[in-house]
């Protein structure tokens, strides 16, 4: 009983469903009216449909299966897809119809070339820097208009056309808009220099990228000559960049090199000592200060170089100084070394009144050493022995004068005719030997007087006599030589020893 009713049931419900398919909405009768699938008698009759099968399986509830349910549920979600679809249908044809430039005139094309002539205009008047800027905006508004024009429009192959046209000058404008921004940025990157090497090879690589998106714009592009000139500037301030990045890098090696040396100076300067190796020094230094004066101005070297031209120079001073002090040390000590030598040889040879002289200055140039000289130790000690030596050959120079003088006094007094004596002259001892003749005159005349009485002439023998005594020990006394006097027999007749 339950199945028999529920064949009856699809059986009405498919004959309704026929009846509706059977009816073309998008199709004209002669005899009948256009169907509107959104007519209201159309939705009433259907909610009137609904609610009859509604009220039957009501009516019919308790005698109805799960299974039937499922039915009646299945039928239902048919009738609302169909309906769906007819929707699509329908809002579909009137999206289509209802896309620019479909049917009548095409207002977005025109607008769309209006914004192309104005960016033309724009670029061919506007002279700043925003030029091209402006002009990518007008054209990328004209770009938008066109790209709404749908496929199926009549005007779409026109407007594809004009599409790519507007979209090859907006790449040509954005390639040069691209340009001025990393141009500005490149620029305000090198304001207030100097700056480091790394900063300048960033401003270079910025520089470059500039010249590349204007090297991208052809020559028959309308903004052609704007790029061109700006190329040509770019290029100039790239030459520039890399000319500051060349100096800076000579800059930071130049400074490079001055540390070294300055290093290479404190390391001498702490072990140097004498004239030579402070030479070093003053020489190692004035190389880093030279060095230092040819970075070029303008860089970041340079505020260094200056700072440590600074540092350096009271150093330089001061090996300056001391190489001085050294050197004078040096020459003195040299100087003083070379006379004593000399004085030594003057001795050997018996030059002891020249011997004297170079002593003297020995000990004068060791004097003239700077204390604060490192050859000040090396001297002093030998002063010591200057001193003494200068002493010593003075001493004998004396004795020497002294000898001579008595040796001059003795050929003087001993001269004469007959021969009045021979001498010997050493440091210890005058020996006078009379000779036979002078002592056979002098008694051959006192005998002679004393026979003829003539007491005048014996008084002159003895005065003659007494005369000699005298001087030779005035020359044993000047010579601070003790005196022996012989006669001519060899006898000790006289002596003298001096006070």
């Amino acid at each position: 009983m339950k199945t028999a009713v529920l064949e009856q049931k699809q059986k009405q419900d498919i004959s309704k469903s026929s009846d509706v398919e059977a009816k073309n909405p998008f199709l004209e009768e002669e005899e009948t009216e256009e169907y509107n699938p959104f007519d209201s008698q159309d939705l009433e009759n259907l909610e009137d449909i609904s609610s009859s099968i509604d009220e039957e399986n009501d009516s019919k509830v308790s005698e109805v299966t799960g299974e039937e349910k499922a039915v009646s549920k299945g039928l239902n979600l048919v009738l609302i897809a169909k309906i769906a679809a007819i929707l699509v249908v329908v809002f579909g044809c009137i999206y289509t119809v209802s896309r620019p430039c479909v049917m009548g005139e095409c207002q977005e094309m025109d607008t769309a070339r209006d914004f192309s002539q104005k960016s033309k205009q724009t670029i061919e008047t506007v002279s700043s820097s925003k030029a091209p800027a402006l002009a990518s905006e007008d054209l990328q508004s004209g770009i938008k208009l066109l790209e709404t024009i749908p496929f199926w429009s009549p005007r779409y192959p026109e407007a594809k056309a004009l599409l790519s046209v507007y979209q090859k000058e907006f790449n040509e404008l954005n390639s040069v808009v691209k340009s001025l921004n990393v141009a500005a940025k490149a620029s305000e990157m090198g304001q207030n220099p100097p700056h480091s090497v790394e900063d300048w090879t960033k401003m270079q690589s910025m520089w470059e990228e500039a010249i590349a998106f204007l090297d991208q714009v052809p020559n028959s592009s309308i903004v052609y000559p704007f790029a061109q000139a700006r190329w040509q500037q770019y290029r100039a301030n790239l030459g520039d960049v890399r000319n500051r990045l060349k100096l800076e890098r000579d800059g930071e090696q130049i400074l490079a090199t001055a540390k070294k040396t300055a290093q290479v100076a404190e390391a001498r300067q702490g072990v140097a000592k004498y004239a030579e190796s402070w030479q070093q020094v003053f020489e190692t230094w004035q190389t880093a200060a030279n060095t230092l004066s040819t970075i070029p101005y303008g860089t970041t070297a340079y505020q260094s170089a200056q700072v440590l031209l600074a540092r350096y120079q009271p150093k330089l001073e001061a090996a300056r100084d001391r190489k001085t002090i050294e050197q004078v040390g040096l020459d003195a000590y040299n100087q003083a070394i070379s006379n004593s030598e000399q004085a030594k040889l003057l001795e050997q040879r018996g030059a002891w009144s020249e011997a004297v002289t170079y002593w003297s200055r020995a000990v004068s140039y060791g004097k003239q050493v700077p204390v604060s000289s490192s050859y000040s130790a090396k001297i002093k000690p030998l002063l010591t022995t200057f001193n003494d030596s200068w002493k010593r050959a003075d001493v004998q120079n004396q004795i020497t004068s002294r000898l001579e003088k008595a040796r001059q006094d003795l050929g003087k007094l001993c001269s004469g005719s007959p021969k009045v004596c021979n001498y010997n002259v050493s440091e210890n001892l005058i020996t006078v030997r009379l000779t036979s003749e002078y002592v056979n005159q002098i008694q051959s005349t006192a005998k002679n007087a004393d026979q003829i009485g003539d007491s005048k002439k014996r008084s002159e023998a003895e005065n003659h006599v007494q005369v000699l005594k005298v001087a030779l020990e005035t020359i044993s006394q000047n010579a601070k030589i003790s005196l022996e006097v012989y006669g001519a027999n060899n006898e000790k007749i006289a002596t003298h020893v001096p006070l």
